[in-house]
């Protein structure tokens, strides 16, 4: 048989195991749920898709696949539809699976990817997202959930995230796994891996990319100095003033900003201090081999600006909990403020004299308001200070309408890219001490590692008397304008 003969059987195999799994779903087998998943289809699609109305499900199922795999991306169009419907159903992780493989096969030009299958599937997923943040050079910094063997990632990644000119990932994360099979000592195995690498890269010229790969490989890793970044989001419900949407994004990535989003859930208010610790917990361990540090960022709305999410448990189950502020430096974000781009430009302006100037750069010590003009002066002298880029709250913003959430809006209409407060009593002389300090003549370009100094004198403390300590309750707003969300992932 001719390789354009086996990579046709090949693709007919495929196309006869998506419509199995899509014979087993409950959108396709019912009338109303496979009409909506086609009219969501239609629309991803853009170009009409034949109804079934008039031929049997398992015919009209395989001329929908060919119809879609005639289209780049479309496989996948179809694949998301149905998860829109069925969430992370069986049928969908196994359709994603499918999906991977014909993109490997189109990437591979029919290459025949048998001989990688047994190898591969049996190496389980611990560790293969952080085999994929090194073949990728960190572009990938997650794998999906269907990827559930290194089978399901090898084909996952072909194709996806490749250098233009240069080592596919795939082929990278193939050296990777092959050098894991060894140390655990399946050679056989190991050797199948390297030979197929070997075969691949003679077939495609790569023979000194592959061989230099291999030498970068084997070099140790060094420690980057980037942070890593969690972003969690608290947005209303809108519905309810006691829920809130709960959205991520994990950001690893040391040559760029690309924000990885997770799932949002909505949960009542109650409900998010465990949530929070919950994804902490899960997203360290995706993170396990990851040599920067990690920040966290909590975007909050107003009402929630004032809630002391740095002294938020971590390890609440064990018999000695501990603050995530132990762990991480912890910064506040203005919902707000992301939402409203028109209050953009006068944000970066600022931003960039706080990193530029940082030196030229000072603080705005609010004085405390006595009638609502206050608000409107207070506004004005921040526009027109254009070396003002931290604003000292006179008081904290605990009370809705309140002197510190007006002078949080006014800060946030001037552009200010930091605000400082004490979360109960920004006239305590303790507070007004330890601010001073921490601004006076030293610019304002390390303003979370002192910030971060202060917490770690009341942690010192312990329990039993942080409480009577200024580093517990100090509250930063630092707003990067280049460091933005995504969209969330319903």
């Amino acid at each position: 048989m001719s390789e354009e003969q086996s990579a046709a059987r090949a693709r007919n195999e495929l196309t006869a195991a998506m419509a199995d799994v899509l014979q087993r779903s409950a959108t396709a087998r019912h009338g109303v749920a496979r009409d909506l998943w086609l009219d969501m289809l239609r629309a991803e699609l853009d170009r009409p898709v034949e109804a079934a109305d008039q031929i049997a499900l398992r015919p009209w199922l395989l001329r929908l696949i060919k119809t879609c795999a005639e289209g780049r991306g479309d496989l996948a169009r179809l694949a998301q539809t149905l998860q829109y419907l069925e969430e992370n159903s069986t049928e969908v992780t196994a359709l994603w699976q499918l999906v991977d493989e014909w993109d490997a096969l189109d990437f591979y030009e029919g290459a025949d990817l048998r001989p990688l299958r047994t190898a591969l599937q049996g190496v389980g997923p611990a560790g293969l997202a952080a085999l994929a943040r090194r073949a990728s050079g960190s572009r990938t910094q997650d794998l999906p959930p269907w990827c559930r063997t290194a089978w399901h990632a090898f084909l996952h990644l072909a194709g996806g995230n490749s250098p233009a000119d240069g080592l596919p990932v795939s082929m990278a994360f193939l050296a990777l796994v092959a050098d894991r099979l060894v140390e655990e000592g399946q050679q056989p195995a190991a050797e199948s891996l390297r030979r197929w690498n070997r075969e691949r890269a003679r077939a495609w010229s790569l023979e000194s990319e592959l061989a230099g790969w291999q030498r970068d490989a084997a070099a140790p890793v060094v420690p980057s100095l980037i942070p890593a970044y969690l972003l969690i989001q608290l947005a209303p419900d809108g519905l309810d003033p006691e829920r809130y949407h709960l959205s991520h994004w994990r950001q690893s990535d040391a040559d760029g900003w690309h924000p990885v989003p997770g799932e949002s859930r909505l949960l009542h208010r109650s409900e998010l201090s465990a949530a929070v610790e919950q994804l902490i917990e899960v997203v360290e361990e995706g993170w396990a081999d990851l040599r920067a540090p990690v920040i966290l960022e909590f975007i909050l709305p107003w009402e929630l600006l004032n809630e002391p999410v740095e002294w938020w448990p971590k390890e609440s189950a064990s018999h000695v909990p501990t603050p995530l502020v132990m762990d991480y430096p912890v910064v506040l974000r203005s919902l707000e403020r992301l939402r409203r781009p028109a209050w953009h430009r006068r944000w970066r302006l600022q931003w960039r004299q706080l990193t530029e100037q940082s030196v030229g750069s000072h603080p705005h010590w609010s004085r405390p308001a006595g009638r609502e003009g206050d608000f409107y002066q207070l506004e004005r002298e921040l526009k027109e200070d254009q070396q003002a880029v931290c604003l000292v709250l006179s008081a904290p913003p605990s009370t809705e309408g309140g002197t510190g959430r007006q002078e949080i809006l006014a800060g946030l209409r001037a552009g200010l890219p930091a605000m400082i407060w004490h979360r109960t009593n920004c006239e305590d002389p303790a507070f007004r001490e330890a601010i001073g300090e921490m601004l006076e003549d030293r610019g304002l370009g390390n303003l979370l590692e002192r910030v971060g100094k202060w917490r770690k004198e009341a942690l010192a403390l312990g329990p039993a008397e942080w409480d009577h300590h200024v580093g517990r309750h100090l509250a930063i707003l630092l707003d990067d304008p280049d460091r933005l969300p995504g969209p969330a992932r319903p």
